[in-house]
């Protein structure tokens, strides 16, 4: 258990605040009867000089003092709310998912403790994910063994619409585990198998499976190559998965689901929008979570486990890339997968 120093032991930051405001106001104060000091003194010792010049640099001189202390004040103050701007740093990796991240500490005071507090709660939620995942991998792997065997003893009772329903709910929950554990090999990048493709003919491929269904898809892509180290076939399975879940929230009057390609610098964009009516604020921090779905009745029309985010999200983090959804205005979704791109080619 980490150890927390004690509030007592250290100035606190409302005491360093305190005694640099006050260590301010005493500079500019003194500052200001030297001025008036120098300026009766400069009125006496100077007859028959020129007074204006001299209260012109005494003037300047109290100026640039004041500046200095200015200064001086911002750069301690600066240096006392670093703490809290890496504490703000944290915050926002964490919303978005970055569960190793780790707020420097340390000062002793209230934004030390704050940060202190803030590394072991970081702590505790990821012992819980990785409980959470743990879990989910136990109960798939234990469930492996007496489904195989409702499988046997389903293979020696009679045909009939009984015996077809149960072989329709065991292959999905086959299904069910066998994307669990699925996602458990992608854990880390391992089970792929990367090498410099062009992603372009991929999303063509992916995109031709889904001929014919409304409201339709189309590819948008630059000339040339588009290359980038991937596995092909889980970007495949990324992008199915993808325009598939846009097709299926996609409203009569949507328009055609987009999927475009691009290319700026040394990262590779893949963006699959759609026009339905897109994912509640609330639901946008959870889409990518195991069995999280946006229809709570969880019914046939909409299908899946809510797990095939889950495993795009996977896929594309073991590829070192990030995939985020964000609603589109007026209406719709859109997801993008970022990757790292390779060497850039001419267009032919």
């Amino acid at each position: 258990m980490t150890e927390r120093s004690s509030p007592g032991l250290h100035r606190s930051v409302f005491a360093r605040l305190v005694a640099i405001m006050a260590a301010t106001a005493a500079s500019l104060i003194g500052m200001v009867g030297i001025f008036f000091w120098l300026v009766v003194s400069s009125d006496a010792m100077t007859r028959g000089h020129d007074i204006q010049t001299i209260h012109s640099v005494l003037l300047t001189l109290v100026l640039a003092f004041v500046a200095g202390v200015v200064f001086t004040t911002h750069l301690v103050l600066r240096r006392l709310l670093a703490p809290l701007r890496g504490l703000q740093d944290g915050v926002a990796r964490l919303s978005a998912g970055h569960l190793d991240v780790v707020v420097p500490g340390g000062t002793g005071d209230e934004f030390g403790l704050l940060s202190v507090a803030f590394n072991e709660m970081v702590s505790r939620v990821r012992q819980m994910v990785a409980a959470r995942d743990q879990l989910l991998l136990d109960v798939s792997h234990e469930l492996r063994s007496p489904l195989t065997r409702m499988k046997v003893a389903l293979e020696l009772s009679p045909p009939g619409d009984h015996r077809a329903r149960m072989s329709a709910d065991l292959a999905e929950m086959e299904a069910m585990i066998g994307e669990l554990l699925e996602m458990e090999r992608l854990r880390g990048g391992g089970g792929l198998t990367i090498a410099p493709h062009d992603i372009g003919p991929i999303l063509h491929e992916v995109v031709a499976r889904f001929e014919g269904q409304l409201p339709g898809v189309t590819v948008v892509a630059p000339a040339g190559r588009l290359e980038a180290p991937v596995d092909p076939d889980r970007i495949r399975t990324v992008v199915s998965n993808l325009v598939d879940n846009a097709l299926k929230y996609s409203l009569p009057e949507s328009g055609p689901v987009t999927v475009t390609a691009s290319r700026i610098g040394g990262q590779l964009t893949i963006q699959v929008a759609d026009e339905g009516p897109g994912v509640p604020e609330d639901d946008l921090a959870n889409l990518f979570e195991p069995f999280f779905r946006v229809d709570r009745s969880r019914s046939k029309r909409t299908g899946g486990f809510g797990l095939g985010l889950s495993i795009c999200k996977r896929i594309v983090e073991a590829h070192g890339g990030t995939l985020e959804v964000h609603n589109r205005s007026p209406r719709g979704a859109c997801f993008t997968v970022r990757l790292r791109a390779g060497d850039e080619h001419p267009v032919r």
